[in-house]
């Protein structure tokens, strides 16, 4: 670098408007280049940040001196560079906030790898038996861990141990220091020891698929439309076979992390590369190695959920987002609010490289791309070798509930085929987008329902912790004996959840194993990927879970899935929510008769000539789409619009919706002619830890454009706590 060039430009990890500049020290000058992480002087404390540019002179006559240059290495290239100043401007934020994206805490932190802790036994399994047998009165839990150790072949790891227990690291600990447990430390890397599969013969359309994408000369957006089972991931590994041996690397979003312990052992199973792993269930320690490795090179191919689109690629070849119509790709929960599916094709474009985009559903916005050539459509419709689609029926619970007399969890249709499924030795997925035990507490008396004091929100039963819990923000708070409204005595349940699904099919086959996936079952590290092996491997009958069991998962033994409530999602006032259950219906039926034997799919439904329930019951996604696209042309909806939503929150309900009406007229005053404005109304969720929801609305055709004035009413009324959602997934929560 020129001497000349002595100021760097910053982002400070701070809230600040602008970036600040700093001078280059002599000893930093052929080293400090964009993207390189910087200590920085700030207010008389040190402060982190990055280096957006290097230039000549600054503005300003005295600067401050870069205090030391963190990593030798920039963290942020060029490419990602330009991605964090697109995804600024398309998002209608800050690069302070997006760059909060790109680089992960723990490479912030330097968070190294720690070790695992490794137990096993330290005397022969019987004499570990007949102290078990001694302690079994006076000290159960001590007891416990060593009959679940002694259950394994050579050891557990101390999070597998923990894993559903009831004992605490203590009893652990106690018998750590009395000598009947060695423990050590293992710095952990994923296994390599995987059999090497070669290949598959690839069917003519995943030929023709893979034809496509070889042909791509640089950056080209492939939509993969291939039915459940298809053998989209075959073409996925295909095509990323070819990328690496012109010594380039790949990169593979998926919507749930279930979906990468699977991808990861097939991949395995094929490549002898480096494999990096991301999502928030690693601890930090493995956070910061896997991007380092991909920073260095060291590993040539990233799985991992949304946050993964901002890995550090080296020579990126290929961007595959596998079920890309999966509305978990959409950030939600903070600003920015960016969809990892859009960012991957600006990525793509900018890294001039080719992007996949594989669903047996795809989004609405992704097909109308491909019908108007925008995107390259390759169709798979049918699964490999002998597997078939599978048979599907559709059951009116109104009439199963007469006929039983009262409430079922399971209609006689799928009682039966349960039976026959466990008589085979076969398997069942029950599928049900709740959980808990049972939804709602009530009064009978004056019909109060009990709600989360800080949210507008029911809340939830939980019996094994035997507490009400709020699934927006977390609050507990153990069972009323008496209505706290009237004091009435008469408290009932309504509604039920997946773990109330699993004691009433307890109750009905003793003898089947289950399993239950949901976000209360797998809250500890690597709890996905023990309970996705087990199942895998037959030790349970029968699956029970929510949406993170709906899609992408293979499993050859399941030839039986029932769908509980298939109307949950239906009449949600948003104009997705007919798309949303028509994916997730298809999507949950694809996980039935993948490999030789036949499957079946049970719909349990109160409306069972709804057309998307018989849409979905013919895996008729073409009929589907030219219904759903007629309807949003008609009413200017994606993707013929982009849509805002503009959400203020405030502790006072009254004055937060006075200021979300002074910002919708300030807004409609400087904003370009051509956009409608939809009325401030509450949000779904009108209350959220204490804070009350309004939202905005705003169609239009021209993003930049609009954002420009969403950013000057900003600087205008600077007092309105307001967020921006660039093209929402959900317009009603």
């Amino acid at each position: 670098m020129s001497k000349s060039f002595r100021v760097a430009t910053v982002i400070v990890e701070r809230k600040i408007a602008s970036p600040l500049d700093y001078e280059i020290p002599e000893k930093y000058l052929a080293k400090v280049q964009k993207g390189s992480r910087v200590s920085i002087p700030l207010r008389g404390e040190i402060c982190h940040g990055t280096v957006i540019d290097i230039k000549a002179e600054s503005t300003f006559k005295t600067l401050k001196p870069i205090t030391e240059l963190i990593y030798e290495k920039p963290l942020l290239s060029e490419n990602l560079l330009k991605l964090a100043y697109w995804m600024q401007e398309y998002y209608c934020t800050t690069l302070y906030h997006v760059l909060r994206l790109f680089i992960p805490k723990a490479v912030k932190e330097k968070i190294m790898p720690k070790a695992s802790v490794f137990l096993r036994l330290a005397h022969s399994k019987e004499k570990t038996a007949n102290y078990i047998s001694k302690i079994r009165i006076k000290s159960l839990k001590q007891a416990e861990v060593l009959e679940k150790l002694l259950k394994s072949t050579q050891g557990l790891y101390q999070t597998q141990l923990l894993e559903g227990a009831t004992f605490s690291l203590s009893s652990i600990a106690s018998l750590v220091s009395k000598g009947w447990i060695k423990k050590e430390a293992i710095f952990f890397n994923e296994p390599e020891n995987f059999f090497q599969s070669p290949k598959k013969t690839l069917s003519e359309e995943q030929k023709t698929c893979l034809d496509a994408i070889e042909k791509s000369d640089g950056f080209q957006v492939h939509l993969i439309f291939g039915v459940t089972g298809s053998g989209k991931t075959e073409v996925y590994l295909q095509a990323i076979e070819k990328v690496l041996k012109r010594n380039k690397t790949a990169l593979v979003l998926v919507p749930e992390i279930a979906l990468t312990t699977q991808l990861l052992e097939r991949f395995k199973a094929r490549f002898q590369e480096k494999i990096a792993v991301l999502h928030h269930k690693k601890s930090q320690g493995e956070r910061f190695d896997a991007h380092d490795k991909l920073l260095h090179k060291k590993a040539t191919i990233a799985i991992g959920a949304r946050s993964s689109i901002f890995a550090p690629m080296q020579d990126l070849g290929i961007i595959i987002v596998d079920e890309e119509h999966e509305g978990s790709f959409k950030q939600q929960e903070e600003n920015p609010f960016y969809h990892a599916r859009d960012v991957a094709v600006m990525r793509g474009k900018i890294e001039n490289c080719p992007v996949i985009l594989g669903s047996a559903t795809p989004s609405i916005e992704s097909f109308y791309n491909a019908q108007v050539g925008k995107y390259h459509l390759s169709a798979i419709t049918k699964r490999p070798s002998q597997a078939t689609m599978p048979d599907i029926h559709i059951v009116d619970m109104k009439k199963e509930y007469q006929r039983l007399g009262g409430f079922s969890h399971f209609s006689e249709i799928l009682i039966e085929k349960m039976k026959e499924r466990f008589s085979k030795g076969e398997q069942t997925i029950l599928f049900l987008n709740k959980r808990g035990y049972y939804s709602s507490f009530f009064c009978k008396g004056c019909e109060n329902i009990i709600t989360c004091p800080h949210c507008a929100l029911s809340l939830t039963y939980h019996k094994k912790e035997n507490i009400l819990s709020c699934h927006l923000c977390d609050y507990k708070q153990p069972l009323p004996r008496s209505c706290p409204k009237c004091h009435s005595s008469l408290l009932q349940y309504k509604g039920f959840g997946t773990e109330h699904v699993e004691k009433s099919l307890k109750a009905l086959f003793p003898e089947m194993r289950t399993l239950r996936m949901d976000s209360d079952t797998t809250k500890r590290k690597k709890s996905h990927e023990t309970y996705l092996k087990e199942f895998r491997s037959g030790k349970a009958d029968v699956l029970i879970g929510t949406q993170m069991i709906a899609k992408g998962l293979h499993f050859p033994s399941v030839t039986l899935v029932g769908v509980l409530n298939a109307d949950s999602s239906l009449f949600i006032p948003d104009f997705r929510a007919q798309e949303k259950v028509f994916q997730l219906l298809t999507q949950v039926s694809g996980r039935a008769g993948r490999a030789e034997i036949n499957g079946d799919v049970v719909i349990q439904t109160f409306q069972p000539e709804h057309p998307i329930i018989l849409k979905a019951k013919n895996q008729d996604y073409l009929s589907f789409y030219e219904e759903e696209i007629t309807s949003r042309n008609a009413f200017e909806y994606p993707p013929f619009t982009h849509l805002w939503k503009i959400t203020f929150t405030g502790t006072q309900e009254k004055l937060t919706e006075e200021s979300a009406h002074k910002f919708r007229q300030a807004l409609m005053k400087v904003a370009p002619s051509g956009y409608h404005f939809h009325p401030i109304c509450p949000c779904g969720y009108a209350k959220i830890k204490d804070q009350y929801r309004f939202q905005l609305l705003v169609r239009g055709k021209k993003v930049l454009a609009f954002n420009k004035a969403i950013k000057k009413v900003q600087q205008m009324l600077p007092k309105i706590k307001a967020t921006v959602d660039v093209d929402p997934n959900m317009i009603f929560f």
